[in-house]
């Protein structure tokens, strides 16, 4: 694999000139638009001619998923007070009561709904539970990656599921029966595993 350095020279076909160009490579601002997201000091060849940026080196894919990982946004929904006790639940059976579990086992179902469609429709059949209803009274606050929420929003419109609030409930209501009640061992043992490594 080739490692390109600050100012190395080469060609590449420049997306704004329509051609093949000659490009030195530099450190740069990058802003990606889905998700969006900006990352600083990327290095990416840049056309002598456009100034514009014809292409990011695969050695700069790992500083630009890094950006698009990051916690961005603050997840903020409110949910019945219920639900919220079974969130502490969750933390003290997967997480042994660790003072901070609570933002990380909500990130792993959210990321979990976002990425597999079967959990996701299991979710959205627990919205008619019992324990999905009831005054929202409570406000939960996560900070969550980017791409976590925008798989999320996803996965919900595919689903049906309105919004991300209602993804909460659903999540909780699901980990009830998952965890709580030991329907899916298997789930809970990926949940704890999952949080002992950020623990």
């Amino acid at each position: 694999m080739k490692i390109w350095m600050d100012r190395e020279r080469s060609r590449a076909i420049c997306p704004s000139c329509e051609r093949k160009t000659e490009v030195v490579f530099q450190r740069r601002e990058v802003t990606l638009s889905a998700p969006p997201v900006t990352a600083e000091d990327v290095l990416v060849a840049v056309c002598v001619e456009c100034e514009g940026i014809a292409m990011v080196p695969h050695q700069s894919t790992p500083k630009l998923r890094e950006a698009i990982q990051k916690p961005k946004e603050t997840l903020n929904v409110r949910v019945p007070g219920h639900l919220e006790d079974v969130l502490y639940l969750l933390v003290d059976r997967v997480a042994h009561g660790w003072k901070n579990g609570k933002a990380p086992v909500l990130k792993y179902l959210l990321h979990e709904f976002g990425d597999n469609p079967e959990y996701a429709r299991r979710v959205r059949e627990h919205l008619d539970d019992d324990l999905a209803q009831g005054p929202a009274d409570q406000d939960v606050s996560v900070r969550v990656p980017t791409y976590i929420l925008v798989a999320v929003d996803q996965m919900a419109e595919m689903v049906g599921i309105a919004n991300r609030s209602e993804v909460v409930r659903g999540v909780l209501a699901s980990a009830k029966e998952d965890v709580l009640e030991e329907r899916d061992p298997e789930f809970a043992s990926s949940i704890q595993r999952a949080i002992a490594a950020v623990a």
